[in-house]
């Protein structure tokens, strides 16, 4: 109460107080009025507080702390029985609330002081004068003595001061130095940087002295200038400054090439190179000239060319990150431009951020051409390089095409590009007449005449393969758009999907048009490599699950892989290679063979958790029957997985050991649904089924994988056996449509009818089928060897004795009893 009552009297003294601080921080109390007018103030505030203020007496104290209290314990206490003295019930009643009353005061706690001065002060003197007050402590001059000290004036002493710093150029990407914090010595710094000094105060306190100054300072405040040269510089004040600037100066960038020039089929080519600055590159250029000296003049090449500017492009640079050195490749296709397929001379050139060149050595070359096996089209691409060579060939040019169109008959040309081959050899006639009367032909009607030669070439070449290989394309360029743009996984499987269509679509073009092998003119090359369709399959299997786990930029590095292997592709061919059907067949026997291994990896771990007192006798039957059966029948992955051995990691379909049933439940799923999605036999009936159950075989599978990464393991494996049973059906369904494809094929030939049925009722093994469940159900076993029946006999009998064990889980021998009653 004493805090209380002191603040509520002294604040307004508190007030003056703080103002007299912040004037005397900011040079306000230099003068004798100030001084006096402060001293009145803190007089007037002083007897303010010394009246108000009032010393709490005990017993206000009492009737404070009594008030902070429920029920006012301290004065119910203190009451006395006015009434009922004699009446024992009041007198007990007033007892028992003395003593409630009592009980309240255990808990008492101090009051605390009231110190809330807002409504006496509505302007918020006080808190302006904090505000000034820690300002001037802060950021004040105190150039003046205290405003109640002595009371002697003392002048006003001017303190000189002074600020400078260098900037380096911008390109050079370095910070800029502060001379204030920089220790006397040598100041290395690029040349053409910037020089700031500033001087505040008495400009005769201090000088800028120095040989790097341009110009004597005098009492100039400030100076700016740029360090084109080393130099002295000096402050001479009460605190003397001195440094030897040197200006470094900034080196041309270096620009060379690396490695061998590569070439693609399409006419692509790779150049790596090597650049370097100090500093950074800013750009980059790759300047061709055409070689003529090296030019085969014959044909339309005889005459000189035309004049034309040098073939400039930009050269490739990192967006993000340091460019003092830079490792890259140029990759460029320029096979519509008039010097595709001529000698050139190749020029790197880069620049820095200072505006200054580096080039590399002529690197001379032949700038890659497409190359054209159609005849006709080979014709024409050559006529339409000697038209843009130079303008006066036109009229060579139209009489060629007139003569290779004398006989259309016999060049088995659509009507739609004979009829765009007469219409520019009518144009280019026409531009000839009216070049015999200007200065010759007009450049654009050469350059329209020159892109519809060269579009019946490419049509002539390509055909159809053209309009599938765009779509492929597009579908590339989606899917990496999408990624880029952080597309939902949902997008990106459906833009998977369409890439994966327009790749299916863009390999049957190419497999039409794919010449025979003992053709003389098919195009052998050193980067050609031989892919099939699975391969493909296996690289989209990985891009999609680079996808799902988030490795964009893996997926878009993959994606290009793909581009740059299917330009240079040949479908794999030949007698060797499986015939479709058989391949299909084998991919899916070894799916079941793996799920089956999965379910039994289930089994084990329902059996590891329900029955913890069999612990030992498990793991013996683990790695007993784990050991060998999957090694033979359960060859999946999650047969595997009790496998420690090395063999465990070659059928994992998830493509690592040891993952969690789930994973492998879910890689399995996927690698079922490319197996469907690339079935042969889609215009059969049966195939269709085929189709359909494989597609419910993965429903269940999808199921089973959720099941297991919920711990559900029992239905788990109720959708694992239903995966089964699904997977079953489609096999044979698919044999199915496989001998009506065969049986079809035979008699078309011309083969004996009852060949062909035979035929139809053999497995892809060549065992006749007796049965009505697929190729499983035949009259032959499935090896004649004898290990195949000794191990046969140990599988059986070990599931006979698991499946009349009685404490194993019932679960677990309805499961048994499954497996038996297949076989």
């Amino acid at each position: 109460m004493v805090l209380e009552r002191l603040w509520q009297a002294a604040w307004p003294l508190a007030t003056v107080l703080l103002v007299g601080v912040a004037l005397a921080g900011f040079g306000g109390l230099q003068g004798f009025v100030p001084r006096v007018l402060l001293a009145i103030a803190a007089l007037v505030a002083l007897a303010f507080a010394a009246r108000r203020f009032d010393w709490p007496q005990s017993d206000y104290a009492l009737r404070r702390l009594d008030d902070s209290l429920p029920g006012h314990p301290i004065s119910a206490i203190s009451d006395d029985q006015a009434t009922g003295l004699d009446d024992p019930a009041s007198s007990e009643l007033w007892h028992a609330h003395q003593h409630r009353m009592v009980k309240r005061l255990e808990k008492v706690a101090p009051v605390a002081p009231n110190l809330r001065v807002a409504p006496k002060d509505p302007y918020a003197l006080r808190l302006i004068a904090v505000t000034a007050a820690v300002m001037a402590l802060g950021f004040g001059t105190w150039r003046t003595t205290s405003p109640l000290g002595s009371g002697e004036a003392s002048a006003a002493i001017a303190a000189a001061s002074w600020e400078g710093w260098i900037e380096p150029p911008s390109y050079t990407g370095q910070p800029s130095l502060y001379l204030g914090d920089q220790p006397d010595g040598t100041l290395a710094v690029p040349k053409g940087s910037r020089l700031t000094l500033r001087h505040y105060g008495d400009l005769h306190a201090l000088a800028f002295e120095g040989s790097i100054l341009k110009a004597p300072v005098g009492n100039t405040p400030s100076i700016s200038q740029q360090i084109e040269k080393g130099g002295f510089l000096s402050i001479a004040g009460p605190y003397p400054r001195s440094w030897s600037i040197t200006a470094i100066d900034d080196a041309p960038p270096e620009i060379r090439t690396t490695g061998p020039l590569t070439r693609q089929l399409s006419g692509e080519f790779t150049l790596g190179f090597v650049a370097t600055d100090d500093y950074g590159l800013t750009n980059g250029e790759v300047i061709m000239e055409l070689a003529l000296d090296q030019v085969s003049r014959e044909h339309g090449l005889t005459i000189d060319p035309e004049p034309r500017d040098d073939l400039t492009v930009d050269l490739p640079l990192p967006y993000r990150g340091a460019r003092t050195l830079v490792e890259g490749s140029l990759q460029e296709t320029l096979v519509e431009h008039p010097l595709a397929g001529l000698p050139i001379t190749l020029t790197l050139q880069a620049q820095d951020g200072a505006g200054q060149f580096g080039e590399s050595a002529p690197f001379p070359m032949i700038l890659p051409a497409r190359r054209f096996l159609n005849p006709v089209a080979k014709a024409l691409i050559e006529q339409r390089r000697d038209l843009l060579w130079n303008r006066a060939n036109a009229r060579r040019v139209a009489q060629i095409l007139r003569a290779t169109l004398f006989h259309p008959e016999d060049l088995s040309l659509p009507e739609g590009l004979y009829l765009q081959l007469r219409g520019a050899i009518r144009r280019i006639e026409a531009g000839v007449a009216f070049g015999e009367t200007s200065e010759g032909m007009p450049s654009d009607l050469r350059d329209e005449v020159a892109q519809v030669l060269w579009d019946v070439a490419v049509e002539l070449e390509d055909g159809q393969l053209d309009d599938a290989r765009d779509r492929m394309r597009e579908a590339q360029r989606r899917l990496e758009q999408a990624m880029q743009d952080g597309a939902t996984p949902e997008e990106l499987a459906e833009l998977m999907e369409e890439f994966r269509e327009a790749t299916r679509d863009y390999l049957d073009q190419l497999a039409q048009q794919q010449p025979r092998e003992d053709d003389p003119n098919a195009p052998q090359s050193e980067n050609m490599i031989e892919l099939s369709q699975s391969d493909l399959d296996e690289m989209m299997d990985r891009i999609e699950e680079l996808m799902r786990e988030g490795r964009q930029d893996e997926a878009m590095q993959m994606l290009d892989q793909m581009r740059q292997m299917m330009e240079n592709m040949q479908m794999a061919q030949g007698g060797e290679s499986q015939q479709p059907g058989e391949q299909a067949r084998e991919e899916l026997r070894e799916t079941m063979r793996q799920q089956q291994g999965l379910s039994d990896q289930a089994f084990r771990d329902l059996q590891e958790q329900g029955q913890g007192s069999q612990a030992g006798e498990n793991q013996d039957n683990e790695g007993r029957d784990g050991g060998q059966g999957r090694g033979q029948s359960h060859v999946g992955s999650g047969g595997e997985q009790g496998n420690s051995g090395d063999g465990g990691a070659q059928d994992d379909p998830s493509g690592q050991q040891g993952g969690d049933l789930a994973g492998q439940q879910r890689a399995l799923q996927n690698q079922l649904n490319a197996q469907r999605r690339n079935l042969p036999g889609a215009g059969d009936p049966s195939g269709q089924a085929a189709r359909d159950a494989l597609d419910e075989a993965g429903r269940a599978m999808g199921e089973a994988a959720d099941a297991l990464e919920q711990g559900d393991i029992p239905e788990a494996l109720n959708q694992q056996a239903d995966a089964m049973e699904a997977m079953r059906e489609g096999l044979r369904r698919f044999d199915e449509a496989m001998a009506n494809e065969q049986a079809r094929q035979e008699g078309e030939q011309g083969g004996n009818p009852g060949e062909s049925q035979n035929a139809g009722n053999q497995d892809p093994l060549g065992r006749n089928q007796t049965g009505n469940r697929g190729a499983n159900a035949t009259d032959n076993p499935l090896g004649d060897t004898e290990e195949t029946y000794r191990r046969a006999e140990e599988l059986m009998q070990e599931l006979r004795r698991r499946s009349g064990e009685p404490d194993r889980p019932e679960l677990e021998r309805d499961y048994l009893k499954r497996l038996l009653d297949q076989f």
